[in-house]
């Protein structure tokens, strides 16, 4: 797995941005001479992750390959991560330096920074015991490698990029596999001018599922509004996301009803809620003045009635009103020439 993290360069306005960028793309190009060309593989695995059946109490130890495929010398630093699931599925890995929890504290694989040479690659040995209680069922974390600092990306102005590669392990207690999934709450956004609806779902059973939804969007009159079939990602045991599904258009202020179907076909699944609501908001009224208005020319600009005095009339007045004081102060000075 191969993933990019951007932060920006000192001395940048931007506030920090971590981005996952699509695991199966290449990396963008970057500015330094070298591009980062790290990688991270399980050592004795037919796949290219740690794929293990363990039981409770049972500890083994395994190696992981971490090796330097540019042309330069790199610091590199080497880290467990716990596994989440992204937005309509997928692997997420949490960053260097946040906590590591749940099946993450299984393993015995310290962080590490140190310096690998252009071409070199090494093993690393570490350690999985799964605790004397633990359940049945799947369990994910994931082994991470990563440049120790950013290198500048080319044509990305003041973004420096950390490339992250895992490998992930994933350890099968086992026992029964009870497939669940859980839909919750819906609700709406706003996005780049379109309308997108999010559902909760929460994976509470103890295999990863691979749903294929159902999604049918309904105004409070019952007229259909949207409809959408959209194959989900992987969504792991005991991990929570939402699904989400952006419309052509913007939702007009009102309540909508939300009919929705998770159907994984190779796990038995299939569940479904046809009582989702939310309700768009009408946008704030806005109550901009207009050029030269103003409280106190409320009152001026308004005939006896109450009308409004149309603009070219008021302009006639006032002109009218200021030949009239020219005209007075020159008859005044004709009539007394001295101007007292």
């Amino acid at each position: 797995m191969r993933l990019g993290r951007l932060r920006p360069r000192r001395g940048s306005a931007f506030a920090l941005l971590p981005l996952f960028v699509a695991l199966a793309l290449p990396g963008g190009a970057l500015a330094s001479d070298t591009a980062v060309r790290l990688s991270v593989l399980p050592v004795g695995q037919v796949g290219s992750y740690f794929d293990l059946t363990m039981r409770p109490g049972e500890s083994r130890t395994l190696e992981v390959e971490v090796a330097n495929k540019g042309s330069a010398g790199l610091a590199v630093a080497t880290y467990a991560a716990d596994v989440y699931t992204i937005t309509n599925g997928g692997y997420g890995g949490r960053l260097r330096g946040e906590p590591r929890t749940g099946t993450t504290t299984w393993l015995r694989y310290p962080t590490d920074i140190f310096e690998l040479a252009p071409g070199d690659r090494t093993r690393r040995a570490f350690t999985v015991t799964v605790p004397d209680d633990a359940a049945s069922g799947e369990y994910i974390t994931s082994i991470v490698l990563e440049n120790d600092q950013p290198v500048a990306i080319g044509g990305a102005t003041g973004m420096d990029q950390f490339v992250r590669h895992a490998v992930a392990v994933v350890v099968t207690v086992p026992g029964p596999r009870t497939p669940a999934l859980a839909i919750g709450e819906a609700s709406h956004a706003v996005l780049t001018g379109r309308s997108v609806v999010f559902i909760e779902l929460d994976n509470g059973g103890n295999v990863r599922l691979r749903p294929v939804a159902s999604f049918e969007l309904r105004d409070a009159a019952g007229g259909l509004v949207s409809q959408a079939s959209i194959a989900l990602d992987t969504i792991y045991a005991h991990t929570s996301t939402r699904l989400e599904v952006p419309l052509a258009a913007l939702l007009q202020p009102g309540t909508y009803h939300v009919a929705l179907r998770l159907l994984d076909a190779a796990q038995g699944l299939s569940v479904e809620r046809a009582d989702l609501t939310f309700l768009v908001e009408p946008p704030p009224a806005t109550t901009e003045p207009g050029p030269r208005s103003g409280p106190a020319l409320t009152a001026v600009n308004q005939a006896p009635g109450g009308t409004p005095i149309p603009l070219p009339a008021m302009l006639a007045l006032l002109g009218a009103a200021l030949l009239g004081s020219l005209g007075f102060v020159a008859l005044r000075r004709a009539r007394n020439p001295s101007g007292r």
